[in-house]
């Protein structure tokens, strides 16, 4: 008899709350949950010391326009990597509206090489979403992010929110 009570409480549960469904719409729940891309960027979660930092270098671009950014680097961990300062473009992943891309062609590293040691940070290096991404850009908000990959571990940095304006029609 209490097992049969239990059942049919919990069944009762399950059809208010399936029935009820989500109280918060769907768009509040991804303008909340963006709203961290929108606020002041911050560093991103740390893998073996390492954090990534992306800026924007603004936060509303018009159509055709190549979105360009800074990114930042802190080791605070115990292992120094060599992180190739020439060539980030060519070894970050970029995350557009949660899809990742990868340069097109195989990267041969044959540019300076920094040591990215402990305590050390690099900051404003410059990237940019070039067409070789294959990245669609829409107008309306997106929200970017970066991965670093170096010497086997990936640093990912904080989201970033851009907005892209329609092209102004020229009169």
């Amino acid at each position: 008899m209490k097992t049969q009570r239990n059942v049919c409480v919990i069944t009762t549960l399950l059809v208010l709350l399936a029935g009820q469904g989500c109280k918060t719409p769907w768009a509040e729940l991804i303008t909340s949950r963006d709203s961290y891309a929108w606020a002041e960027p911050t560093w991103g979660e740390a893998d073996e010391g390492l954090q990534c930092r992306l800026r924007p270098d603004k936060r509303i671009w018009h159509t055709g326009e190549t979105l360009t950014f800074k990114i930042d680097i802190k080791n605070h961990g115990q292992r120094m990597f060599a992180f190739p300062s020439s060539q980030v473009q060519q070894i970050c992943k970029i995350q557009f509206d949660g899809k990742w891309y990868r340069w097109p062609s195989p990267v041969t590293i044959d540019g300076s090489i920094w040591p990215l040691a402990s305590g050390v940070q690099f900051e404003d290096i410059p990237i940019a979403l070039h067409k070789q991404f294959g990245i669609k850009i829409t107008p309306g908000r997106h929200v970017v992010r970066v991965a670093l990959v170096l010497e086997g571990v990936q640093v990912v940095s904080n989201p970033v929110g851009i907005k892209i304006l329609p092209r102004t029609p020229q009169k």
